[in-house]
């Protein structure tokens, strides 16, 4: 009986301390939760690249919404806005209800383009109840940027477009030139350019003229079609009644004391010569380095070329055949040409996957252009392929003949080639650089410009054309991002392009506006069909806008 009074007295002391435990624990439970601190929203705003917040430059407020209603007592002193310059207080009024915290303009205020602002919180703001945030916050915005800038008449902008693709009037007539359909759009860009007050500097990044595209069963250089050399050659482009306008206002911007008109040379005239090119359009800034490239850096920190240095099947290929430059992409043009004057385009030709080594490459390349535009093979050992003196080659060649060439030493003088082409990191033969030549570029801009390491140099903004595909683009992804890539696309005829055409990049330099960034703004040039004009003028549509922070 002992036993079991001390038993069932251990077992009601274990559970009155479960009781106990279990209570205390509850109370624990319904202990006041920790008071919340205030949070902060902007309803209107976008949120870029988890860093800084887009203002439209035309905005006359910027609205805050808290998280619980604002004691309007705290407000004064605790919410600022500010520059660069400092406070600018004295250009705006707060106005609070209940959650809502608007800073309101001044009417004689606006907001600068492409500017950084500020926007300080302290805890010393309060709600209601009393709760503040946990820590003073500064939050950044950017303003965007209109094509005027607002405020100014200073010419403070560069305007880049490239790969037009001119072609000479027999190309227009016999049907293998990629420009025509977009020559009045061009006269018209060209004289937004000289009528408006914001660009300093036009930029060609290249293929203005394309000596490439001709049939192989075309002389490029025909004496009785009234072309003897090269530089007829580029001069009866430049000469062409589809072109012959556009010429002229290029001639009238490269004279104007305001602009500076800028070319840098692609793989489609890299045989165009700083001579032949001022005596086409005198005043013209030539900035070529190595035979048949070129690269051009307005200011610090901004790069610029048409991209076709780090195309292995594009780039001048000097070493294979000493005194010649012209690549094996070169002949794929030739043949490309032939389909377009010749054949019915077969919309259902897919490009083919295969072995990268240049024999692979080559073959890939032939018969998908044979495919692409159902045509008949061209007989492979037959020269056909018309020169007429193009680059020192004299005699025909066939594609075989052609391919042959390439193939003897093209690998191997690879490393050579891109010392000679000048080449900031060299990049291995051959896969990725084959695939540069059908790619967007970026991995290219991003080795040579953006990474470091590999990089010797990197820069905020690089641009490039060569691929036609216009693009912007932050590198690398996410707040902490250093440089941004933009390609200028084309003007070619749509029906010639997957991409977008009539598309140009503009680039508002820090170093020019007296801001912190540099912005960069990637825009179409299209026919305004809200006009109400029957005959409507073209306009620029903003595709993409970036900007990155030059003070850090």
């Amino acid at each position: 009986m002992k036993k079991k009074g001390v038993f069932f007295l251990i077992t009601a002391l274990i559970l009155s301390c479960l009781f106990i435990i279990q209570q205390s624990c509850k109370k624990n439970d319904e202990l006041p939760e920790e008071s919340q601190y205030l949070s902060v929203t902007f309803p209107r705003l976008t949120h870029k690249h988890d860093l800084y917040y887009q203002l439209k430059h035309h905005e006359r407020s910027i609205e805050m919404e808290f998280s619980q209603p604002i004691d309007t007592g705290t407000v004064a002193g605790n919410i600022t806005f500010s520059d660069k310059s400092g406070s600018l207080s004295l250009h705006y009024d707060l106005i609070i209800s209940g959650k809502k915290v608007m800073i309101t303009f001044h009417s004689d205020f606006q907001l600068y383009d492409g500017w950084k602002y500020f926007l300080t919180i302290t805890t010393g703001l309060k709600s209601t109840s009393g709760e503040s945030l946990r820590q003073n916050e500064t939050i950044e915005l950017r303003t965007t940027t209109k094509l005027t800038l607002s405020g100014s008449t200073q010419r403070n902008s560069i305007a880049c477009i490239s790969d037009i693709h001119m072609g000479d009037p027999r190309a227009v007539s016999g049907n293998y030139c990629w420009f025509g359909k977009n020559a009045k759009a061009l006269e018209s860009f060209l004289d937004f350019i000289l009528n408006g007050d914001q660009v300093r500097e036009l930029v060609i990044l290249g293929d203005l003229f394309d000596e490439w595209l001709v049939p192989y069963t075309v002389s490029p250089i025909d004496p009785q079609a009234g072309i003897h050399n090269t530089k007829e050659y580029f001069l009866a482009i430049a000469g062409s009644p589809t072109n012959s306008e556009i010429f002229d206002k290029l001639r009238e911007i490269a004279l104007n004391e305001e602009i500076e008109l800028v070319y840098v040379p692609g793989n489609h005239d890299m045989l165009m010569t700083q001579e032949i090119l001022e005596e086409i359009i005198p005043g013209v800034i030539w900035e070529g380095d190595v035979a048949g490239l070129g690269m051009y850096s307005p200011v610090n920190g901004i790069i610029m070329e048409h991209g076709h240095r780090y195309d292995f099947f594009n780039c001048p290929q000097s070493l294979v055949n000493p005194d010649h430059i012209l690549p094996p992409g070169y002949f794929i043009s030739r043949l490309y040409a032939e389909g377009m004057a010749t054949q019915t385009l077969n919309k259902e030709a897919l490009a083919s996957e295969g072995s990268f080594e240049f024999l692979a490459a080559w073959e890939i390349a032939y018969f998908y252009t044979i495919l692409h535009f159902d045509m008949t093979l061209p007989l492979p050992d037959s020269t056909n392929i018309l020169m007429g003196g193009i680059d020192g080659y004299s005699d025909p060649f066939s594609f075989n003949g052609a391919r042959d060439m390439y193939a003897a030493n093209i690998e191997d003088f690879w490393p050579a080639t891109q010392v000679k082409n000048a080449v900031p990191v060299p990049i291995e033969c051959c896969l990725q650089a084959i695939w540069n030549g059908h790619s967007d570029l970026f991995v290219a801009a991003k080795t040579e410009y953006m990474e470091q390491p590999p990089a010797p140099t990197t820069y905020k903004v690089v641009a490039f054309g060569h691929t036609h595909e216009p693009m912007l683009e932050v590198y690398p992804p996410g707040k902490q991002y250093t440089s941004i890539y933009a390609n200028s696309g084309s003007w070619v005829n749509a029906d010639d392009c997957s991409h977008e055409v009539r598309t140009y990049l503009i680039i508002n330099p820090a170093e020019w506006t007296g801001s912190d960034i540099d912005v960069v703004l990637l825009y179409q040039y299209n026919l305004d069909s809200n006009s109400g004009n029957p005959d409507p003028p073209y306009k620029p549509v903003l595709i993409s806008e970036e900007n990155i922070d030059v003070s850090k």
